[in-house]
């Protein structure tokens, strides 16, 4: 089977003239033949695939070169060797070559030439040329356009001419016809029609436009030529011309990139080009060569078969089949695009043969249950790394492919050479792992739940999509870390929250436990009384007690240190240990971060800058192990090692010894000393009761502070974390304005989960009491994705929270309060991705509206360039959104990536432009039979590929053209077809 990929993009050479042509021959051979090897080696070198042969009124230099080819096999050079190459040779006889019949016109324009139109014929016409065209029209003096008739001609304007060749070179340079007699031929004869285009100049030398000089006049058209030029565009297919001005123009694209330019207005400029110029044309250029020097330095590129009827599509689709540029149109990695496929199959279940694929648009129809689908999912399976979206909804895969087949395989090749099967080793992975498979029904199923405000699967495709941005990715990610940080702070926050009320609590239950201060203080300054009356009475002289009393104060400043010491051994215990974890906690995140830099140098960098923190985890393994303490045999607890602590503490029983020494000499009386110490202890106890008093006063406040700080806290992150999706969304939308251009609008919102807020607060709410209905955000009438006012909602979570706390809202017994706020403060915020087409929200769409946004959502946002296979895109959608909108979606979608698609609409097929159409059968499904020996075959071609059915082919799928596949097979397919060619005047 012959390689066929459809419509592809090819050099065509619309005018080249050669040597003998009869107007300004300037080439330099020797010989035809000399000429033809020249000739021939410059198409192969330039790669042109097409040739018109151009001259004047006569189609006899294309005949000479259709005859060169014929016998280009026997072309020997001066030792007998072959001229060209077998690879030239095969070259040069798949080129395309058709005549191009130059016409001068009447009237002469301002620069005193003639008009030129060019008619390009069907080869499979010329035999009809003679009759049909050369010996059926007249000049303004009755003389026929054939050999006989220009040779009168020059005969009757110089007689003296007796040369046959002379006469008919001077009947050549004369002539002259004019508009009305070709469209009078134009109309009468349907067959000519059919098989001629015609092309005219848009220079300023010889072309319409010349009458007024230039395109830019015809805004401003006057005088008595106007209504000349415009039948003339009228009856022209196409525009010889490389001018941009003209190109935009004669496309109805002059006003692209102008200030408000929109659809409408595209729209409307299209219309004024049809009706003013009678079709949009498409422009095209030729090399006009008359010297061998100039052959081929221009070229066209077409999309299309070499045929006449490919040639004719770039009437129909005048804006995507021509372009006039240097490099080849519509470029794809090599890599991402698919360009064969076949199956592998011992028992002919399935055809042998390689099926190709056009890099732009293929399109797979068939009748029921002829292998659209399986040959599509073939695909899919054969690339796809996960294989969720190939299975129904039991979790079963669509197509039990080998209990069709038990030999069954598939394989397919990229266009960079590279070929995969579908069953292979497993740790062989996928040579196009991001191509994107729409099967049969997802995007409804999609749709639906949004439709129905059911649904966030959506909101997660439409985040997946834009997240194939590796940049966007990165960013998104490291939102997530973020808000998963904030997440943890939060629940840490809330925990200290709850610690700290409750250590306070402690605190004021402790406190009440103390004695009243005002009574201590009395009872101290009465002991203090009778103490100093007690030591009067045992001879003390004044100078005495004064030295007493300052002992007793030191005694009572030593017993402040030895409670200042508990205090700081006990603080420094706890937090040691939790710095400890806290360090160990640092030292393992710079471990990560480091590990995880990609670049040798910014690695480097940042390990010698966060050396500091590796020490960290040594250091505090030190501080911890130095204030370990032992205990002896008695229960006497020591300090392990040496350490500030043990020389405080050394220090402080050094000191109350001494003050236990000095204060001997003042207990000489047992009784009194009795007393005096009695009263003392009370003293002392009175004090340390006053200290605790002060301490404990002085924590409840620190510990009441430390509840509003963090309460502050608390609710500062919550800010943050909406703050951050606020952030996320902002530097995402880039993405989401590159489809602002189709119609299509994605706003993200930072949006609450009012839905999950009111489920999750209504599970821990007393519904007796039914504190709920209180506040405005907890109301049922609330959607997933209702409007959400932060303000509002801020100040109503504030709200619940101190009501949660004090009580006013009653939560069920077994919630606590601790964990109520933590529900109240969770997360319910999610990045939504509110979508409208041309001003319409999805949510408000019809499903199968709506299944084509979400279509044009997967591949706009998709950033790979890989294939995209689509199984009945238009299922749930009218005509008229399959017309307006997937359509067109389709056919400019097709230039960015490679499309595969099963569908069973005519208007899928034909008026999006289908590159390459693959028609599917199973022997056995129709009403006529057909003697494949394949149970599933294909077969596949271009639009333009048209031929009437053959009934001595027994072959279903050879015994006809594509173009009468579709007809037959789509329904509508003929009226598609119509509607086509009457869409730009044709």
């Amino acid at each position: 089977m012959a390689m066929n990929k459809g419509s592809q993009w090819r050099k065509w050479n619309f005018h080249v003239h050669t040597k003998g042509t009869n107007k300004n021959d300037q080439f330099k051979s020797q010989t035809l033949n000399e000429f033809f090897k020249i000739f021939f080696k410059k198409a192969f070198e330039n790669n042109v695939s097409a040739i018109g042969i151009t001259d004047y009124f006569s189609v006899e230099r294309y005949l000479d070169a259709v005859e060169y080819i014929n016998g280009i096999d026997n072309e020997l050079d001066e030792l007998g060797n072959p001229l060209f190459t077998p690879h030239e040779i095969s070259f040069i006889k798949s080129i395309f070559i058709f005549p191009n019949v130059e016409l001068r016109m009447l009237p002469a324009t301002d620069k005193g030439r003639l008009i030129n139109i060019h008619c390009l014929f069907n080869p499979e016409y010329v035999k009809h040329l003679e009759n049909d065209f050369f010996g059926n029209l007249e000049n303004q003096d009755g003389y026929k356009m054939n050999r006989h008739g220009l040779v009168e001609y020059g005969k009757s304007i110089d007689s003296s001419l007796t040369d046959e060749n002379k006469q008919y070179k001077k009947g050549i340079d004369n002539y002259v016809i004019d508009l009305k007699s070709l469209k009078n031929l134009v109309s009468k004869n349907q067959n000519f029609k059919d098989n001629c285009l015609f092309v005219v100049s848009n220079s300023n030398k010889d072309g319409a436009s010349a009458i007024q000089k230039h395109y830019d006049l015809f805004d401003n058209e006057g005088g008595g030529l106007d209504g000349l030029r415009n039948s003339i565009y009228k009856i022209s297919h196409a525009i010889f011309s490389t001018n941009k001005k003209d190109i935009k123009y004669f496309l109805g694209e002059r006003l692209i990139g102008t200030d408000g330019y929109n659809e409408n207005e595209q729209k409307e400029e299209e219309k004024n080009v049809i009706e003013q110029r009678g079709s949009l044309k498409s422009c095209l250029v030729g090399c006009d060569s008359h010297t061998e020097e100039t052959l081929f330095n221009k070229f066209t590129w077409i999309k299309s078969q070499l045929t006449f009827e490919g040639l004719r599509q770039i009437c129909f689709e005048p804006k995507q089949r021509v372009k006039i540029q240097d490099e080849i149109p519509d470029f794809k990695e090599e890599k991402v695009v698919i360009e064969k496929v076949s199956f592998e199959s011992n028992n002919k279940t399935f055809t042998n043969e390689n099926i190709y694929l056009n890099q732009n648009l293929n399109v797979i129809i068939g009748g029921k249950s002829s292998g659209k689908s399986i040959l599509l999912y073939s695909i899919a399976k054969t690339l796809l790394p996960e294989n969720s979206i190939l299975k129904n909804e039991n979790g079963i895969e669509k197509y039990d492919l080998k209990a069709i087949d038990s030999g069954y395989n598939f394989s397919l090749t990229t266009k960079a050479g590279i070929t995969q099967k579908m069953f292979r080793d497993a740790e062989e992975n996928s040579i196009i792992p991001d191509l994107k498979y729409i099967p049969q029904n997802y995007l409804v199923k999609l749709a639906e739940p949004e439709v129905n405000k059911k649904g966030q699967s959506l909101n997660k495709l439409v985040r997946d999509l834009i997240n194939e941005d590796e940049d966007s990715k990165i960013e998104y990610d490291q939102f997530i870390r973020n808000v998963k940080q904030n997440d943890r702070e939060r629940d840490q926050l809330i925990d200290s929250y709850f610690e700290i009320k409750e250590e306070v609590y402690l605190l004021e239950a402790e406190l009440k436990t103390k004695s009243n201060k005002e009574v201590l203080e009395k009872n101290i300054t009465a002991n203090t009384q009778k103490v100093e009356e007690l030591n009067k009475k045992s001879g003390l002289s004044e100078e005495q007690l004064e030295l007493y009393k300052d002992i007793r104060q030191r005694i009572e400043q030593n017993n402040s240190k030895v409670s200042d010491f508990k205090n700081d051994f006990a603080a420094l215990k706890d937090s040691l240990s939790e710095l400890k974890k806290q360090v160990d906690t640092i030292y393992t995140s710079k471990e990560e971060l480091v590990g995880a830099l990609k670049s040798e140098s910014i690695k480097e960098y940042y390990s010698n800058k966060l050396t500091i923190v590796d020490a960290m985890p040594q250091l505090m393994n030190s501080l911890v192990d130095e204030i370990q303490l032992i205990q002896d045999e008695s229960g006497n607890n020591s300090f392990l090692n040496d350490n500030i602590l043990k020389t405080v503490a050394d220090a402080i029983s050094v000191q109350k010894k001494a003050l236990n020494k000095e204060l001997e000499p003042f207990q000489q009386n047992e009784e009194l000393k009795n007393q005096i110490e009695k009263l003392n202890q009370s003293i002392t106890e009175d004090k340390k009761l006053l200290l605790d008093i002060e301490i404990l006063s002085k924590k409840i406040r620190t510990k009441k502070e430390a509840v509003i700080e963090c309460r502050k806290l608390i609710f500062d992150l919550y800010q943050k974390n909406y703050d951050e999706y606020i952030s996320v969304i902002e530097r995402l939308k880039r993405r989401t304005l590159q489809l602002e251009s189709d119609g299509l609008r994605i706003e993200g919102i930072a949006q609450f989960n009012f839905r999950k807020f009111y489920k999750t607060i209504l599970g821990i709410s007393d519904g007796r009491r039914a504190s709920y209905t209180n506040y405005s955000i907890l109301s049922d009438n609330h959607k997933s994705t209702s409007n959400t006012n932060f303000e509002v909602l801020f100040n109503e979570i504030k709200t619940i929270f101190e009501n949660i706390l004090n009580g006013e809202y009653s939560i069920i017994s077994k919630s606590s309060k601790k964990n109520a706020v933590k529900s109240l403060l969770d997360d319910y915020f999610f990045d939504y991705w509110k979508i409208t087409y041309k001003n319409d929200k999805l949510g408000e769409m019809s499903t199968g509206k709506a299944s084509f946004v979400i279509l044009m959502l997967i591949i706009g946002l998709s950033k790979s360039k890989s294939p995209i296979l689509i199984d009945q895109p238009e299922d749930n959608l009218d005509n008229r959104s399959i017309t307006s909108d997937l359509v067109f979606y389709l056919k400019y979608k097709k230039l960015e990536r490679q499309i595969i698609i099963v569908t069973h609409n005519a208007n899928v097929v034909v008026n999006s432009d289908s590159e390459n159409i693959i028609i599917a059968n199973q022997k056995g499904q129709n009403t006529v039979e057909s003697s494949s020996e394949y149970r599933f075959d294909y077969i596949n071609g271009a639009l333009e590929e048209s031929f009437e059915k053959n009934e001595q082919e027994t072959d279903l799928l050879k015994s006809m053209g594509i173009r009468e596949h579709v007809a037959d097979i789509v329904e509508g397919g003929k009226d598609a077809f119509v509607l086509r060619e009457r869409k730009y005047r044709f």
